[in-house]
């Protein structure tokens, strides 16, 4: 059961924090590239961000159950539980107190922002929410690469509380 925590949490880890990478990195340049920025590719994004958030509270949770299941197993299980929980809150506040109010935004816009005038509060609002959206993402994405160096130190851990010296599998000095 030790091992399926382990492989469940490292999974769930990959895939939330690829997801992350990969809508930054290839799905929303690529939109942009594909649509522009029309009606399509707002929905798109939209649509794929909150997909992108539901996906990152499911891995979440794994990740929160699978820690439970390692127990003091963990390298620094505490620090863990916390930087997991941060990583939940933060996807879930971006989900619902930056980007649902940038679908509303965007909706009261026509479903085209970049039709306002820079300086409309429609805009302005739409804009600072999405600077928070980035920000958000990259805290998220930051917290997940020191949980990935937390459970990345576990070899060292189970290194240092066996007591039987290493095994050796290759020796140079053999001479036979």
């Amino acid at each position: 059961m030790i091992i399926a925590a382990r492989i469940f949490r490292l999974l769930a880890l990959a895939v939330w924090l690829g997801g992350i990478v990969y809508f930054g990195a290839v799905v929303a340049p690529g939109a942009a590239a594909i649509f522009g920025t029309t009606e399509r590719f707002a929905d798109f994004i939209g649509r794929s961000i909150l997909m992108l958030h539901m996906i990152g509270i499911y891995c979440g949770i794994v990740m929160l159950v699978a820690l439970r299941f390692l127990n003091n197993r963990a390298f620094k299980p505490l620090w863990q539980g916390i930087l997991i929980l941060l990583m939940l809150v933060l996807t879930f506040v971006s989900n619902r107190a930056i980007v649902l109010p940038m679908e509303h935004d965007r909706a009261l816009a026509g479903g085209n922002i970049s039709i306002l005038l820079p300086d409309s509060p429609l805009r302005k609002d739409f804009d600072a929410r999405h600077q928070w959206s980035t920000r958000v993402e990259s805290t998220v994405l930051f917290l997940g690469i020191g949980l990935a160096v937390l459970i990345g130190c576990e070899a060292g851990l189970r290194e240092r509380i066996t007591t039987a010296p290493p095994k050796r599998v290759f020796d140079l000095d053999d001479e036979e």
